[in-house]
């Protein structure tokens, strides 16, 4: 007899977090004999006016998402539990999570460091977030799925039943990057992470290829980034790059960018803060690099050595494949799901 879950997510199939928390590990879920279904705070529309264009109203999505989960609260029977990811409105408020958790077990999942106000947006929703919003959440889950230590430590403060799963890709999708190309995939948002290395670009006389939902303001090999074709477009590159500023919103990303790099054999630069420090392992998976000189000459003895790029790309497979692998993955949290 399976186990009947309410998967309540912040976005439909295209939203990353979504995507990669939830909406893939579905059909492997269903063979831990958990029957999940799916009910996004965001339909396809009012996803991309808000996210991939300029055009969408906070307000009107607000008012949707409330009139969508007043109606999962009517259909709570019907489930034995119920598995949110990342919240309602983290930050703002946390009565229909207070509502849910009355009725039945959460079991709350977390990638970002949501407790704290983002970095720009809507200047509304910074002056009106509240941590002790998250912490609510937190304190009424039956358990807690943390996607990195950083998040999980912050969590522990409020529950005393965290796991950490990390994020993970199939590795099955991705093909071997065939390409020379230094590439970076990421959102709109985060290009102003890339848009750092512009000088070091210029210095090399590279253009780097850019996988993305927005538009990079900086010289670079534009490829807008589609469902569709992100696997392909991976595959034309050489080496991936992740530079981050060490700061406590970033310590709390999953870095799938790179578990994507490696999924396809690429090797990687990136700044060593928090997750990305575990994943690129100075020398074996990749390189750390923190000062544009570091990251001019990772990138430059990466171009110049076939050999290096391949034995480099080949590790990082490996590591994929025996830890962040989907199947690996989706089995750590049906054991969460089956436990509560």
């Amino acid at each position: 007899m399976s186990v009947k879950v309410l998967c309540l997510t912040q976005g439909p199939l295209a939203a990353p977090s979504s995507r990669y928390r939830v909406y893939q590990l579905l059909p492997h879920l269903k063979t831990h004999g958990l029957d999940c279904v799916v009910s996004p705070a965001l339909d396809d529309d009012t996803y991309r006016r808000l996210y991939q264009t300029t055009g969408g109203s906070r307000l009107a999505a607000f008012n949707a998402i409330r009139r969508q989960r007043q109606q999962d609260l009517q259909r709570l029977s019907d489930f034995d539990l119920v598995w949110i990811q990342k919240g309602i409105f983290p930050g703002l408020t946390a009565s229909l999570e207070c509502q849910i958790a009355a009725r039945r077990p959460i079991i709350f999942d977390f990638d970002d460091a949501i407790w704290l106000p983002r970095h720009g947006g809507n200047p509304i929703l910074r002056f009106l977030h509240r941590e002790s919003t998250v912490q609510k959440i937190l304190r009424r889950a039956a358990a807690v799925i943390a996607g990195n230590n950083f998040l999980a430590d912050y969590a522990r403060q409020f529950s005393g039943n965290v796991t950490v799963i990390p994020s993970a890709v199939e590795l099955a999708r991705y093909r071997r990057g065939t390409g020379t190309a230094v590439g970076w995939i990421g959102s709109r948002s985060t290009l102003p992470y890339l848009r750092s290395l512009a000088p070091v670009f210029q210095q090399l006389g590279i253009t780097p290829r850019v996988i993305a939902a927005g538009t990079p303001d900086f010289p670079a090999d534009f490829r807008p980034w589609q469902m569709e074709t992100e696997v392909d477009e991976l595959a034309q590159l050489g080496i991936g790059v992740a530079p981050l500023p060490d700061n406590p919103w970033e310590r709390g990303k999953c870095a799938v960018k790179i578990l994507q790099y490696m999924a396809c054999g690429l090797p990687v630069v990136a700044t060593p803060v928090d997750v990305q420090r575990e994943l690129v392992r100075d020398g074996i998976t990749g390189f750390h690099a923190t000062t544009p000189a570091e990251w001019r000459d990772r990138l430059q003895q990466l171009l110049a050595d076939a050999a290096l790029r391949q034995r480099l790309g080949n590790a990082g497979r490996e590591v994929v494949a025996q830890s962040y692998d989907l199947p690996v993955v989706a089995a750590q949290v049906a054991k969460v799901l089956l436990a509560v």
